[in-house]
C-alpha cells in the first residue's frame, strides 16, 4: 500500500471517536484492519482500475465513490467494516482517482460491468453486497438491475436514478444545475481546469452540512486528484451520459429489485423524498435520513453509514 493512503487511514482511524459499530470488539481490531488493506491495480478491457481491498470473510461489500470524491471518501466506512470480518473492496471508479481516464464508456451500466470484471480478476465474489454514493449510486443500481442473483443486498445514497421519478423535475430544479452545467462540452473543463482544488473546496460546502469533515487534507486529496490530466473531463462525462443512463434505467425499471436495498439520504440532501424514489425500482426498500448531513454522508457522518450497514448486511462469516 502506498504510504500516503496507509497515513490517511491510521488518521481517520484515531480521529474517528464517533463509536465502533455493533460487531466490533476492539479498537486494536480495526487498527489491525487498516494494516490489511492494500491498494493495486488491475487491468478491465485495457483500462486500469486502482482499487483498495481488505480480505476478511466470505461475504463482500463493494463501495463505490461519486463525483467530487475518489476512494479515499470510504476512509472511515473501509477499516470498520473490514474489522467486522467482510471482504471489502474500494475502487476509483473509470476515469477517477487513480483509475485511467479514457476518453469515453461513462454510462453506468457499462461502469457497472468494469466493477463485475475487476472483482472477478481479484477472486472476490461472485456474490457481492453494492454501496454506492452519488455516481457510484447510479453504477450499483444499474450492477444489481443486470445481476440481481449476483446482489445480496444493495445499498444507494444521496443520488436520484437518471429516468426514474422524479428525474425529469429533479434535473430542472436550481439545486442541481451544476448537471446541466458539466453536461456541457469542453467548457467547464475550459472554466475550471488550475481551479481544481477551489472548485471542490466550494462544492464540498455548498453540498454539505457537517463541513469540518473536509478538512485541509481531504481537500488537498481530492484536488490533486481531479486535477490529473484528463479527470476533470471524465468525471464530467458521467453527467455527459445522462441521457443513454436514462434509456438504460427506464428499461431496466421494468424489473423492480428484490434483495434488501438501504436508500440513505441526509437532511440536508435528498432527504426523505429519497425513499420513495428508490421505491420506483425496488420492493424492499428501508429509508434512512441522516440528520446534520448533507450530500456527503460517508465523510460527514460515518457511523451512521457504518451502523445502518451493519444492519442490513448479512453475517460476515
Amino acid at each position: 500500500m502506498r504510504f500516503g493512503v496507509l497515513a490517511a487511514l491510521i488518521i481517520g482511524m484515531a480521529a474517528f471517536e464517533c463509536g465502533a459499530p455493533t460487531r466490533a470488539t476492539a479498537v486494536d481490531l480495526r487498527i489491525e484492519s487498516v494494516a490489511a488493506i492494500v491498494d493495486g491495480k488491475s487491468d478491465v478491457d485495457g483500462v486500469s482500475y486502482h482499487y483498495l481491498l481488505a480480505r476478511g470473510g466470505p461475504k463482500t461489500v463493494v463501495l463505490l465513490h461519486g463525483w467530487g470524491t475518489t476512494s479515499y471518501m470510504w476512509r472511515y466506512v473501509m477499516p470498520q467494516l473490514a474489522a467486522l470480518g467482510f471482504t471489502v473492496i474500494a475502487p476509483d471508479l473509470r476515469g477517477l482517482g487513480d483509475t485511467a481516464k479514457p476518453v469515453d464508456g461513462y454510462e453506468k451500466a457499462l461502469i457497472a460491468e468494469d466493477i463485475r470484471k475487476l472483482l472477478r480478476n481479484l477472486d472476490v465474489g461472485p456474490v457481492v453486497n453494492l454501496v454506492g454514493h452519488d455516481m457510484g449510486g447510479m453504477v450499483v443500481y444499474a450492477y444489481a438491475a443486470q445481476h440481481p442473483n449476483d446482489v445480496e443486498t444493495l445499498s444507494i445514497m444521496d443520488v436520484p436514478l437518471p429516468g426514474i421519478a422524479p428525474w425529469d423535475e429533479i434535473v430542472q430544479g436550481p439545486r442541481t444545475w451544476h448537471f446541466r452545467f458539466h453536461s456541457v462540452r469542453d467548457v467547464p473543463e475550459m472554466l475550471i481546469a488550475g481551479r481544481e482544488l477551489e472548485y471542490l473546496k466550494w462544492f464540498h460546502n455548498a453540498e454539505g452540512v457537517n463541513t469540518r469533515a473536509f478538512d485541509n487534507e481531504a481537500d488537498e486529496i481530492y484536488g490533486r486528484s481531479y486535477a490529473q490530466p484528463g479527470a476533470l473531463r471524465a468525471g464530467f462525462e458521467y453527467y455527459r451520459a445522462f441521457p443513454k443512463d436514462v434509456e438504460t434505467n427506464r428499461a431496466l425499471a421494468a424489473r423492480k429489485l428484490t434483495m434488501p436495498v438501504l436508500a440513505m439520504s441526509g437532511a440536508g440532501g435528498m432527504g426523505s423524498m429519497y425513499e420513495g424514489h428508490i421505491r420506483n425500482v425496488a420492493k424492499n426498500v428501508r429509508g434512512v435520513v441522516v440528520e446534520g448531513s448533507g450530500h456527503w454522508i460517508p465523510e460527514e457522518k460515518p457511523q451512521d453509514v457504518i451502523d445502518e450497514l451493519v444492519k442490513i448486511l448479512p453475517s460476515p462469516e
